[in-house]
């Protein structure tokens, strides 16, 4: 195994786990909103889950975890898909990666929590596994409401999982794995002691979703009270203007029934004129 390689590469999946999907997503919605200075301040899907929307939240989640398959996918393919050595690639370029989103050099190393990332690291060591125990901790969040929970276990057992499958032990992948483990563990340190204490926040998935409907409902009765506002001063200035047309129309009528009396007087005028002219001079021949 080439072991100048995989150190190049796994320094180019530490910068890859910089990527701060949190701060871009939240930033497009709104650019006044700063996720860091938001809720418990990281810059992960939770903390967008629950102060931005939930489909911001779902974004940063998604792109976290893509995060993690990049790194595992380049460490897999370039040391040989479906070897011992493509399996250390993979875990020690995830590993990087998770490292990269906890601990960023480009924000000062204040990073998320690395559970999105993680996940997207065992998505591509074991994906159909990854799927059921991702499923799981979602209903254990959604009838708990403890996401930080849900991480550990999702970490503890695909760590146990990945180790109990192996047909050799192996003490390259145990250790980078368990390596994983202790980092998502040292991670979620401070969530673990608001859970001794009783005092972790609580995320209400089902009350988020209702919430955001409602939130939705409200935007679009309003989008549409707007579209009528609209269509009414459209109709108003339509109206303004057939007015104007017809005044304008009506006094164009006017004009022209006006140049006609003045020339209808004209005529009659001339006409007395030539009468008085025609008497006159019949009253001189008479004479």
């Amino acid at each position: 195994m080439n072991y100048w390689l995989l150190a190049i590469l796994c320094v180019v999946c530490y910068f890859i786990g910089n990527i701060s999907f949190g701060r871009i997503v939240t930033k497009s919605q709104n650019k006044d909103i700063d996720i860091t200075k938001k809720g418990s301040g990281n810059p992960g899907a939770t903390n967008v889950f629950r102060n931005v929307s939930r489909k911001s939240g779902y974004i940063t989640l998604l792109l976290d975890a893509l995060k993690g398959v990049v790194s595992a996918l380049i460490g897999l393919f370039v040391f040989g898909y479906g070897t011992i050595e493509g399996l250390i690639g993979l875990y020690a370029c995830g590993l990087s990666a998770i490292v990269g989103h906890i601990f960023p050099v480009i924000f000062k190393f204040k990073g998320g929590k690395g559970a999105a990332t993680m996940i997207g690291v065992f998505a591509v060591a074991h994906p159909l596994v990854m799927l059921v125990v991702f499923v799981l901790a979602f209903l254990f969040v959604w009838f708990f409401k403890y996401v930080s929970v849900a991480s550990l276990l999702i970490v503890t057992v695909m760590v146990i999982y990945q180790n109990l499958i192996l047909t050799e032990p192996n003490l390259v992948i145990s250790f980078l794995t368990f390596a994983i483990f202790l980092l998502t563990w040292f991670a979620h340190r401070s969530n673990i002691e608001r859970l001794l204490r009783g005092k972790e926040t609580e995320t209400n998935i089902k009350k988020k979703i209702f919430k955001d409907k409602k939130w939705q409902e409200k935007l679009d009765k309003k989008a549409e009270e707007k579209a009528e506002k609209v269509e009414f001063k459209h109709e108003k200035k339509e109206e303004k203007a057939e007015i104007k047309a017809e005044i304008k129309e009506a006094k164009a009528e006017i004009k022209q029934v006006k140049k006609q009396i003045k020339i209808v007087k004209k005529n009659s005028k001339q006409s007395r004129q030539k009468s008085s002219k025609y008497k006159t001079k019949k009253q001189n021949k008479k004479n």
